[in-house]
């Protein structure tokens, strides 16, 4: 006897779990790729800290009311060769750490120029800002705000 020919089978349908699956990982990873791509830039959150201070936004020439200092209340910092400094402006206006030429450092600043072999600027700091920079030279650096001339300090690399 001759049998009937088996009916062909509908292809099964592909399991939707599988492609929710597939959903989820891609788009986790395109997430995660975003997230990466649009973070800022990495900053140095570690070094010896330098507080930029002022007194509630107040910073004039022979008041004492603004200056940089350690977290001992030292103005003049000693470190050795390889050490990053984190200055954070940690006062109610804007400053600056700017290197210049010790030769220059007077009680008005140090705008007479820079011959220091560790050349940095941080542009303005807004409060709550920071900026790092590591000393890989030997010497006394001499650094000020170029907003605020009179406030000066040293960084003493050993």
């Amino acid at each position: 006897m001759e049998q009937a020919p088996k009916p062909t089978e509908a292809p099964k349908p592909k399991s939707k779990t599988l492609l929710y699956a597939v959903i989820v990982i891609v788009l986790i990873v395109v997430g995660v790729s975003v997230y990466i791509l649009f973070q800022p830039p990495a900053t140095n959150t570690t070094g010896t800290p330098v507080s930029i201070w002022d007194t509630s936004g107040q910073c004039a020439q022979g008041m004492n009311n603004c200056g940089f200092k350690d977290a001992n209340g030292v103005v003049n910092v000693t470190i050795t060769a390889g050490t990053t400094i984190k200055w954070t402006n940690n006062g109610a206006s804007t400053h600056t750490t700017t290197s210049c030429d010790s030769g220059h450092v007077s009680a008005q600043g140090c705008p007479g120029g820079n011959t220091s072999s560790e050349v940095w600027d941080s542009g303005i700091l807004n409060p709550g800002a920071t900026f790092s920079h590591t000393f890989n030279t030997k010497g006394t650096f001499a650094y000020y705000c170029t907003l605020h001339p009179w406030m000066h300090g040293e960084i003493i690399v050993q």
